[in-house]
């Protein structure tokens, strides 16, 4: 009785910190949002990504505005459906008026937030199936007391909550034997945050060893005919609306970054900050000041003016190498928390190895492993490793535009502290390597 009362305080002690948080600004993000939301309610979510633009041609990109603020569509169409009901929500509330005002970023924000609340729901009635009890309430707790989620949404404003939701959801389902409802629910996840996309292989993997080998085929059929009627509906109104290829641009803009590392503190991060030392060193310049200084983003075309043309596709091969790692090593899983184990290392070896990483790109790494904790404690010391490094990274970025500075000063270190949690990434990420390893073998 006395620990159901410690649970259900630790629970309202979450939920209050979430409740506090949602008034801050959060990260610059959510200006956006706020441009997707107003014009989502005010002309449909469907037209935000405007119209006219064909297979060769992206010009016809829609600038949308939102009192001085400006912004294009380069989501995928769940989120901004998503946004349109908060925007519609907010509207109705404010009596058909649409200000910019406090009550606008806490309702925004509060749309992840309801998505966390489902996404640890839906964890407990997983784990508490397959597990028992015990291992589900840790994984809530361990979940919605974790300092990476609460910065990520209720103080952040980011909407990774938004595809991890469904990501989780089809890993469940996969090994629960439910085809038809992984591939649609995996499809939700990558039209909504294209980072859903790196869940597929752990997916294709539970669909593949949850039942009988004579249906394994017969599984990933059902699978992919059921993400392609879940794309085909969410695609259908911009289709509608003339829209596609502008949709089509927009989705693959953000693939087209022009920095190694956009915030990610990875690997790129470093070789980056080393590239700048070179040069100085080549200049005759301070490269030691250099070195000890603050580290910036370095653009491709930086890196190709030295020599190195290449880095963008050696990202995209790395991590590519790091996600095959982990589906060798899971081929055989069936276990829930095994395949989200897989999940969560595929996530973690693109964002260390992948270019033109975000800070807040590994945040699909934490729920997963969360699940994977819940009854194979060795991943709980690289759940809080992650849960740590996703928290500080994601500090170290949202920028406080009332005092003029970022929320923690990376001058913290005699070594930008950015440059130190970037090693910290890489190393947790060999260790996580060796974990999933030993737990595939046991």
């Amino acid at each position: 009785m006395r620990r159901g009362r410690y649970r259900l305080a630790a629970l309202f002690v979450g939920l209050l910190i979430r409740v506090a948080a949602l008034s801050f600004p959060g990260t610059g993000d959510v200006l956006i949002w706020k441009v997707w939301t107003y014009n989502a309610v005010a002309a449909g979510a469907s037209r935000l990504y405007g119209v006219g633009a064909s297979a060769a041609a992206s010009s016809q990109y829609e600038l949308l505005r939102f009192g001085d603020l400006e912004a294009i569509a380069d989501y995928p169409p769940l989120a901004l459906y998503e946004l349109e009901l908060a925007g519609l929500a907010y509207r109705d509330a404010a009596g058909g008026a649409f200000p910019d005002t406090t009550a606008l970023t806490v309702t925004i924000k509060a749309v992840p937030v309801l998505f966390e609340a489902a996404v640890c729901a839906l964890i407990f009635l997983a784990l508490r199936h397959t597990a028992g009890e015990a291992p589900a309430r840790w994984a809530v707790l361990a979940y919605w007391l974790n300092p990476a989620a609460i910065v990520n949404a209720s103080f952040g404003g980011y909407l990774d909550a938004l595809f991890v939701l469904p990501a989780v959801g089809s890993l469940i389902a996969a090994t629960a034997g439910w085809p038809g409802l992984a591939g649609g629910l995996i499809a939700a996840s990558v039209l909504t945050k294209p980072q859903g996309i790196f869940i597929v292989p752990a997916v294709a993997i539970a669909l593949w060893n949850s039942g009988q080998p004579s249906s394994r085929r017969r599984s990933l059929t059902v699978a992919g005919v059921a993400a392609v009627l879940v794309s085909a509906a969410l695609a259908a109104p911009i289709v509608a609306a003339g829209a596609w290829w502008n949709m089509v641009h927009g989705v693959v803009s953000q693939a087209n970054e022009t920095y190694l590392s956009m915030e990610g503190y990875n690997v790129w991060w470093m070789a980056g900050h080393l590239l700048w030392v070179a040069y100085a060193w080549q200049r005759g310049l301070d490269a030691w000041a250099v070195f000890t200084g603050p580290v910036t983003r370095i653009p491709f075309v930086r890196a190709a003016a030295h020599g190195l043309p290449f880095l963008r596709v050696a990202g995209t091969m790395l991590a590519l190498a790091g996600i095959g790692y982990a589906v060798a090593i899971g081929r055989r899983a069936r276990e829930l928390s095994l395949i989200a184990a897989v999940g969560a290392f595929s996530v973690h070896a693109y964002a260390v190895l992948g270019a033109q990483v975000h800070e807040n790109h590994m945040f699909a790494a934490m729920p997963l492993l969360v699940i994977a904790a819940g009854t194979r404690r060795r991943f709980a010391p690289i759940l809080a490793g992650v849960s740590i490094f996703l928290a500080l990274s994601m500090l170290f970025y949202i920028f406080s535009a009332e005092e003029g500075r970022f929320v923690l000063s990376r001058s913290l270190t005699w070594l930008d502290t950015t440059l130190l949690l970037a090693v910290f990434n890489c190393g947790l990420f060999v260790w996580h390597g060796a974990v999933l390893r030993a737990e595939a073998r046991a």
